[in-house]
């Protein structure tokens, strides 16, 4: 199975918090508990693109994205873990169509996910995904992709950092009937590499991780 990291949540939608939903434009509106919207032009700091949103959601649902923050620039990626959930509105009913959390990790953790998969991931094995030198990748088979990107910085006390790995998970669920589940799992590379490279950006990572230039094909 996949790792559960641990995970910052938004608030859920009951509580009734006003949430920021990417817009047209690459703008930000507010979106009141309610409220659903059509597929905007992209969600969860981009990892999502119009094209994206409207595949998962199919024609006859509207889509809320839910983050905390706008962009990676706006969070302090050195102490925080931002997460971003992806909902699709289809009458009085909701569904997670994707949810992206990310952790910080150590040696450790690299050193144990390797082991495991040199042996197998007995009794389910993930098939691993190549997003470059600069990471590890695998897309479980219940849809979960995971990317471990390797990116060494330093701590606000000038030491270097002891969780030189972040941690990238996507999941959620089928999505529209439509959509084919490699499209769907395409989607979800793509997010998992579009978050990778934000977060190279937005961290300063002084081991200067290469990155693919594009998300592999779908192997299922």
């Amino acid at each position: 199975m996949a790792d559960q990291p641990r995970r910052r949540r938004v608030l859920p939608i009951a509580i009734g918090a006003v949430v920021l939903v990417a817009g047209a434009g690459g703008g930000l509106w507010y979106l009141k508990p309610w409220q659903s919207a059509e597929a905007p032009q992209s969600a969860c700091w981009n990892a999502f693109t119009h094209d994206d949103l409207a595949a998962l959601t199919g024609p006859d649902g509207k889509t809320a994205a839910f983050q905390g923050k706008a962009t990676f620039a706006d969070i302090d990626v050195r102490a925080g873990d931002p997460a971003c959930t992806v909902t699709r509105k289809r009458g009085g009913t909701s569904e997670v169509l994707a949810d992206i959390s990310t952790s910080r990790r150590d040696e450790k953790f690299r050193q144990a996910k390797t082991k495991a998969e040199a042996a197998g991931w007995q009794p389910v094995v993930p098939a691993s995904l190549d997003f470059g030198p600069g990471a590890q990748g695998w897309l479980f088979h219940e849809g979960t992709v995971q990317l471990l990107l390797h990116c060494e910085y330093v701590e606000a006390d000038g030491r270097p950092t002891s969780f030189p790995y972040r941690l990238i998970t996507i999941t959620g669920s089928r999505g529209s009937p439509d959509i084919p589940v490699t499209e769907v799992h395409r989607i979800r590379m793509d997010a998992a590499l579009r978050v990778a490279k934000e977060s190279v950006r937005a961290q300063g990572c002084t081991n200067a991780p290469q990155l693919a230039a594009q998300a592999p094909a779908a192997p299922f």
